[in-house]
């Protein structure tokens, strides 16, 4: 039987992060294909595979808590630039997953909401993740 994945762990330079359930999204960083067509003329048509080098990155988001703690650690990351280390964690019954992401950078301009239910939205740019 198949276990979801629902409770990662997020660890950023080496410090564990505590995040709002159920936030985190990322992808492999592969990017964008597209499949295009040339012509040899006299209906012979020939495929061309297309990599859009330019969307090769790792994504990694999730949200925060607005304290005043979280506020401090996302303050600190945007600040660091791309020399942020995200590392994405979770293990079930069935295995482990693990995906490293270097050189990842905040690139939204993030906001804080001063709530009740207050979060912050951070997203991170990086290297394709090694695993």
């Amino acid at each position: 039987m198949a276990v979801q994945i629902s409770d990662p762990s997020i660890v950023i330079n080496n410090v564990a992060v505590a995040i709002v359930p159920n936030s985190v999204e990322f992808d492999e960083g592969f990017g964008e294909q597209d499949v295009l067509v040339q012509s040899a003329g006299g209906g012979s048509l020939q495929q061309v595979y297309a990599n859009n080098v330019e969307t090769n990155l790792g994504m990694v988001k999730f949200q925060m808590r607005s304290t005043t703690q979280n506020i401090e650690l996302v303050r600190g990351w945007k600040a660091n630039g791309n020399r942020n280390v995200v590392v994405i964690t979770a293990k079930t019954d069935d295995g482990t997953l693990a995906r490293s992401y270097t050189q990842a950078a905040i690139t939204n301009n993030y906001t804080v909401k001063l709530a009740a239910d207050g979060v912050i939205d951070v997203e991170f740019k990086a290297n394709k993740p090694t695993i």
